[in-house]
């Protein structure tokens, strides 16, 4: 993975007390689901393979272009955003047996379904913005493997239809 619980920490407050093995998912899911669409497969492999010859793609920083310094903010970032939204939405229930629930004691109360899905939708547009800087430096730096526009045009769901 390009990214650890610890590198979400950088970015954004999780509790210690999160293990790997919980929040590891939410980052597969973010890489694969999220960021492969965004950077397109050849790049994403590319990153994936060999990070140490991405180094200002994943951490971000300066960068010149027509004689101005820019910056930007890094693929680490925008990936730790999107893979902390997938964990406040998904990451609160448990597999018991006894089935699905949700953990609660006497000194807390479960966040609403409607809360986690508003910072859910919000943490995903903050990573979009990040992203966006992202791609902006990938087209004014012409990077080896990066085909501007290649982020995938979603429909929004799924169309179901009767066949009769």
């Amino acid at each position: 993975m390009l990214i650890s619980k610890q590198t979400i920490a950088k970015y954004r407050d999780i509790s210690r007390g999160v293990s790997d093995g919980k929040i590891n998912p939410y980052i597969d899911d973010a890489e694969n689901i999220d960021i492969k669409p965004l950077l397109g497969e050849l790049l994403y492999n590319a990153v994936k393979k060999t990070p140490e010859d991405h180094t200002l793609l994943i951490e971000g920083g300066e960068y010149e272009y027509k004689d101005e310094t820019y910056s930007h903010p890094g693929l680490e970032k925008a990936l730790s955003i999107f893979a902390f939204a997938r964990y406040i939405y998904f990451g609160a229930s448990t597999d018991t047996a006894w089935g699905f629930v949700e953990k609660e004691n006497q000194n807390s109360t479960p966040v609403s379904a409607s809360h986690k899905k508003t910072v859910y939708t919000k943490e995903r547009q903050t990573a979009a913005t990040y992203f966006s800087e992202v791609a902006t430096f990938l087209n004014r730096t012409n990077y080896n493997l990066w085909k501007s526009g290649c982020a995938p045009r979603r429909s929004g769901g799924f169309r179901i239809s009767k066949i009769s």
